[in-house]
């Protein structure tokens, strides 16, 4: 057991950025003052074990899950420290910095590394605050796209209408007439009324000729007085 508190006191030197392992010295203090056998303190190691290998293995949620048991078993600030880290390594900048926060206000002393937590709380806040900048961009285009797509929408349902008023129009107005029709229909009348002058020319003519012919056969009139008595 001595050799084992050993190890894992001299793997609490190891750079953070490296491996997560600064739980190590509060739980290596804890294990000091309470016997060595106890069930809870075996079950908290268990799991601090299994999170340390799951983070070297780059399994990030794996490690946050046994982190997060260690941390049920034995409330360590230390572990907490740990938790931030799989936070951040998965993406989460906002829970990471909250669980950073936690690790130095619950610490009874400040931490040997909390230089190196602030810089990892404005780290993950500048993080925050372009994702944040990003999500406000995205929120602003959708909005430009959903007003672009109502205006077509709108533009098209106008021009629709106008097409379906100007079918309507059309239906009620007079009847195209075939190219030539015009035409046709006023050469047409131009042979009518050629037609009707030359009718009436040649009626006047039949009246005269049946004039003259009447005047030569008409017999001749009777005196209408007795005479002059010589």
């Amino acid at each position: 057991m001595t050799s084992l508190i050993h190890s894992l006191a001299e793997r609490s030197v190891l750079p953070v950025l490296v491996a997560v392992v600064l739980a190590v010295s509060p739980l290596t203090a804890r294990a000091a003052n309470v016997d060595a056998g106890s069930e809870v303190e075996s079950q908290a190691r268990a799991k601090f074990s299994e999170g340390n290998l799951a983070y070297d293995l780059g399994e990030f949620q794996k490690a946050l899950d046994a982190y997060s048991e260690a941390y049920r078993l034995m409330p360590l600030p230390g572990f907490l420290f740990n938790i931030a880290q799989c936070h951040r390594q998965l993406g989460r900048p906002e829970r990471a910095g909250f669980f950073y926060r936690r690790y130095l206000t619950l610490s009874k002393e400040e931490p040997s590394n909390a230089a190196l937590v602030k810089e990892l709380i404005a780290e993950v806040e500048e993080s925050v605050r372009k994702e944040q900048e990003r999500r406000l961009t995205r929120e602003e285009t959708a909005r430009d796209h959903a007003k672009a797509a109502a205006l077509r929408a709108q533009a098209e349902a106008t021009a629709a209408r106008r097409v379906q008023q100007g079918e309507g129009r059309r239906t009620l107005a007079p009847r195209a007439r075939a190219p030539g029709q015009a035409e046709a229909e006023v050469k047409g009348g131009d042979s009518l009324l050629k037609k009707w002058w030359v009718w009436a020319g040649a009626g006047a003519v039949a009246v005269i000729a049946g004039g003259v012919i009447y005047a030569a056969t008409a017999p001749q009139p009777r005196p209408t007085t007795l005479g002059t008595v010589r």
